[in-house]
């Protein structure tokens, strides 16, 4: 008997002849396929949770896994990633091939993982990386743009590095300023920029990355790092592995989770929930 599967295609992803006819066809040779197209997300999960599929295919980014993530954690149901997101920060963590046909066909016989899921203030949740700061002007930028791609996320980080300021934050028995502070369950965020290389997904932790802001030369010197490793060597760069925290900012800051836009916080409280997400590879 084949496996009830539901493909989510975002509205941008489901006017491509390949995702509409071509997808579904390469995945009924072993699943049962119901396509859903998104709404906004408390209606995509509600008909989730009416359909009830045990496998959830989702055609998107970053940010259309994330929309979905309340009812995979309530369900237990698995993800299936097929990548057409801007950054595919979980695909190229997940080594998901970035061609929709081949990521089709090796979920025709893959390989089940779990995942962490980070949790902030109870109701943010995120998978890949959350933050606060410059990462959080960054994905409102993003978010108000009308392109996509990799080029919005360059522009936005050259404006925001002029403009953008750093923040006090305080947890524990620490104290100090930032220019971000990001929460990794994976390396990267997207488009190979490593923001937190030896993040591992399954161990229970969330690297918490606080990064203050670098002099011009500085920046330009050591911005390749992101991509080529190296990052953790930086003086301006700590990282700590935390279950679960809580940090105060001030003042508060714009955030993301998944890189989705979110909103102004004075505190974060982390929590982890160890593999929580079933993911199929």
């Amino acid at each position: 008997m084949k496996e009830n599967a539901v493909l989510l295609l975002n509205p941008e992803a489901g006017t491509r002849k390949k995702l509409r006819e071509t997808i579904p066809k390469i995945l009924s040779k072993r699943y049962e396929i119901k396509i859903l197209k998104t709404k906004g997300k408390r209606e995509t999960n509600e008909e989730l949770e009416r359909l009830s599929p045990e496998i959830v295919f989702a055609a998107g980014g970053d940010g259309t896994v994330n929309s979905i993530l309340p009812y995979l954690y309530k369900s237990h149901a698995y993800l299936g990633l097929l990548p057409y997101g801007s950054g595919n920060g979980l695909a190229r963590n997940l080594k998901t091939p970035l061609n929709l046909e081949k990521a089709a066909t090796k979920l025709l016989n893959p390989k089940k993982l779990r995942l962490d899921l980070g949790i902030i203030n109870e109701k943010m949740y995120f998978i890949n990386v959350a933050g606060v700061g410059f990462d959080g002007y960054i994905a409102h930028e993003f978010e108000n743009s009308k392109n996509r791609g990799i080029s919005p996320y360059i522009i936005a980080g050259l404006k925001g590095y002029i403009g953008f300021k750093e923040f006090s934050y305080r947890f524990e028995d620490q104290e100090g300023r930032a220019f971000l502070i990001a929460l990794a369950n994976f390396p990267q965020y997207g488009g190979e920029a490593r923001i937190a290389p030896g993040a591992k997904p399954g161990d229970g932790l969330i690297d918490i990355v606080f990064l203050r802001k670098p002099p011009l030369s500085y920046a330009l010197t050591n911005f390749p790092r992101l991509f080529t490793g190296g990052i953790e060597r930086l003086s301006l760069y700590k990282k700590i592995k935390r279950k679960e925290t809580l940090i105060f900012l001030e003042p508060p800051q714009l955030s993301h989770n998944d890189g989705e836009s979110g909103p102004l916080l004075s505190t974060i409280s982390l929590q982890v929930k160890k593999r929580a997400i079933n993911v199929l590879r």
